[in-house]
């Protein structure tokens, strides 16, 4: 009988393994982990490849944000979905904290869609507790071309980790102690409860990456233009929109704002009217405006009160 760590598989073998949990309707979701540069993405990019006839395309299925990975998995049934960057979408951030829970709910609820999902992550066990749970193989790329095969135990009565943490952090500190002691020695993956062998692939040709980054570019720069638009200070009329539709906005208090920050008060009320048309609003400016006890009469700045002309539809 070989050993444990003479095992290896190949890309196919892992694939067809792929095709027969689909073809017994079982999800499929693997991740990915290793250190910047070890070859995360090609590994990932080696697996999808194998599936090119079934339809995986890398313009559609390579992503990099939390709301394409969601709509991949809720949107498509046999498909694929290759979460290039984890760390935008399934880590443990506490400002992520309601689209993790969006997307524990996708996995989960989605599992019938029998989808193959893949993420590359730095480290496994800084993915959300839930989402490392819905994994059932666990690759860790240890250098270029090679990665460890993890799979969760089975058959638990006692324990409610399927990865067996503690003992396998136990076998690692004492593998790691034995290097120090040994420099040349090499790590015994074999040691780990979970592990079930090696893995190896080669890199991709030079326009399959050239391909890859293009991809990526382009997709990662989407990602962040949209976080810097949401993150970003609102402007003025952003601002006194948001008042405007949540009706909290009157004559007054719009005037006194518009002189504060040397903004024309008819251009502004312009503005607000052309921003409800351009979203699609039915409703008018006059529609909005809070209607409050304004006395004209009583002490009110000079200015303001000739800066507001009749309200405009």
């Amino acid at each position: 009988m070989r050993h444990k760590s003479a095992v290896k598989w190949s890309i196919k073998e892992l694939t067809e393994c792929l095709r027969e949990r689909q073809k017994n309707k079982f999800d499929s979701n693997i991740g990915v982990s290793g250190k910047r540069g070890d070859g995360k993405s090609t590994f990932l990019f080696k697996i999808f490849q194998s599936f090119r006839k079934e339809g995986f395309r890398p313009h559609l299925h390579q992503v990099y944000s939390q709301d394409d990975v969601k709509n991949l998995l809720c949107n498509q049934k046999y498909g694929f979905c290759w979460d290039d960057e984890a760390i935008n979408s399934g880590y443990k951030r506490e400002f992520q904290k309601v689209g993790q829970i969006e997307l524990i709910k996708v996995v989960t609820n989605y599992r019938d869609n029998f989808n193959i999902y893949g993420s590359a992550l730095p480290f496994f066990y800084n993915l959300d507790k839930a989402l490392r749970e819905l994994i059932f193989m666990h690759v860790h790329i240890v250098s270029r071309g090679i990665g460890v095969i993890l799979l969760p135990l089975e058959g638990q009565i006692h324990s409610q980790d399927p990865w067996d943490t503690r003992t396998n952090q136990a076998i690692e500190m004492k593998e790691n102690a034995r290097l120090e002691r040994n420099p040349d020695a090499k790590f015994r993956f074999y040691k780990l409860t979970t592990f079930v062998g090696f893995v190896f692939f080669s890199p991709m040709t030079k326009k399959q990456e050239e391909r890859y980054l293009k991809i990526k570019e382009k997709k990662r720069a989407r990602l962040f233009e949209h976080l810097d638009k949401k993150n970003r200070p609102k402007t003025f009329m952003e601002s006194l929109y948001d008042f405007l539709l949540r009706g909290e906005l009157t004559k007054e208090g719009m005037a006194q704002s518009c002189l504060m920050n040397g903004k024309r008060y008819s251009t502004v009320l312009s503005t607000l009217n052309k921003m409800l048309k351009d979203n699609g609003n039915p409703k008018s400016l006059t529609d909005y405006i809070k209607k409050s006890a304004w006395n004209p009469s009583a002490k009110f700045n000079e200015q303001i009160t000739e800066l507001v002309p009749k309200v405009i539809s």
